[in-house]
């Protein structure tokens, strides 16, 4: 009864989070703008990138069961789904809890080692962000030009954001701080060795590690390089199908899709609550292509604007759905297994 009424309430808490976050960046918009746009949108690509996204659970899932395998676990890509959505939740309200929040549930229903999970969720981001550079590459090649007018208006809007005097006291602080534990810790070695503590944090490293070092390890090797190029082709097309959706934007061609990417990655990846830097960088991307094509700065940034916060809510909703039933999911999971 306890747990029902716990999970009860941080559902409501976390919901209630999420729905905050939406709203203080829906402030920012020009709704009547937005409000005649959506007559002429054309709501198939929406759903169509939504779509998508969710199919990107499902590869993740997968995937992470290859990474899970060499350490002698043979799990469910449906409990490995389930988990991911409640990751996703999870990071709509506190940033990057995802990740932990993904290990942890995974371990309710697959009873796998938190610290070796998350050694593989380690392992993942560092293969994203070779995939990120990868497209980042891609991208330099196709819009140099887009790119630089983009670091000109990034440069341009922080320098009308007010800055505090830099102060070095906090490092000195924190150098000083970071000599003086070493030096308890090597004064008192022993002692601290012989901690069920110490023996604790010992076990989670080297579960960390392992998990880490399970890609040594893969037997299906191709099928993994797939699954990850298949994400980040599933990533790009959550961008570019929604091109098809607005007058404005139905022109655009890869090359464009390409760096509206990596731009939005660069939002999402920003930590800021709930992923609120996406529609902004996206309305600097915006106002970037149009200045490199010879457009007006704030005509594209206006679409940038409207671009970015219904693909932005569109992800949003998405991820509180999925999220919801994630928690169901886990903990009816987690009951049959206990059973």
């Amino acid at each position: 009864m306890k747990s029902k009424i716990k999970q009860s309430l941080f559902l409501i808490i976390a919901s209630l989070l999420a729905v905050f976050f939406i709203v203080i960046t829906m402030r920012q918009i020009d709704f009547e703008r937005v409000a005649k746009v959506l007559k002429q949108t054309n709501y198939f690509w929406i759903f169509a990138s939504m779509a998508i996204s969710i199919l990107t659970y499902w590869i993740r899932a997968a995937r992470w069961n290859l990474l899970l395998k060499p350490m002698g676990y043979d799990t469910q890509t449906s409990s490995g789904f389930w988990a991911i959505a409640f990751a996703y939740f999870m990071n709509l309200t506190i940033p990057r809890s995802g990740e932990v929040a993904r290990a942890t549930s995974f371990y309710k229903m697959e009873k796998v080692p938190f610290e070796k999970s998350f050694g593989t969720v380690v392992l993942e981001r560092v293969i994203d962000v070779l995939f990120l550079g990868l497209f980042f590459g891609l991208t330099l090649i196709f819009n140099y030009e887009t790119f630089i007018k983009f670091v000109e208006l990034g440069n341009k809007e922080k320098a009308h954001q007010p800055t505090a005097e830099p102060s070095l006291l906090k490092y000195y602080i924190a150098i000083g701080v970071l000599v003086l534990g070493i030096g308890l810790i090597a004064i008192f070695w022993k002692k601290i060795s012989q901690l069920k503590f110490f023996e604790k944090i010992k076990t989670f490293l080297f579960g960390l590690w392992e998990g880490i070092k399970s890609i040594s390890k893969l037997e299906k090797r191709g099928l993994f390089i797939f699954y990850s190029f298949a994400l980040w082709i599933c990533y790009f097309l959550m961008t570019f199908l929604v091109f098809f959706a607005f007058p404005d934007t139905k022109n655009f061609r890869i090359p464009e899709g390409l760096f509206l990417l990596i731009a939005g990655s660069l939002g999402m990846i920003l930590p800021v609550s709930g992923g609120l830097a996406y529609p902004y960088i996206m309305s600097i991307a915006f106002s970037a292509v149009y200045l490199a094509k010879g457009g007006d700065q704030h005509e594209g940034r206006a679409i940038g604007d409207y671009f970015g916060l219904i693909l932005y809510i569109a992800q949003v909703i998405s991820m509180i759905s999925f999220g919801l039933i994630a928690i169901y999911k886990i903990a009816r999971i987690r009951r049959d297994s206990t059973k």
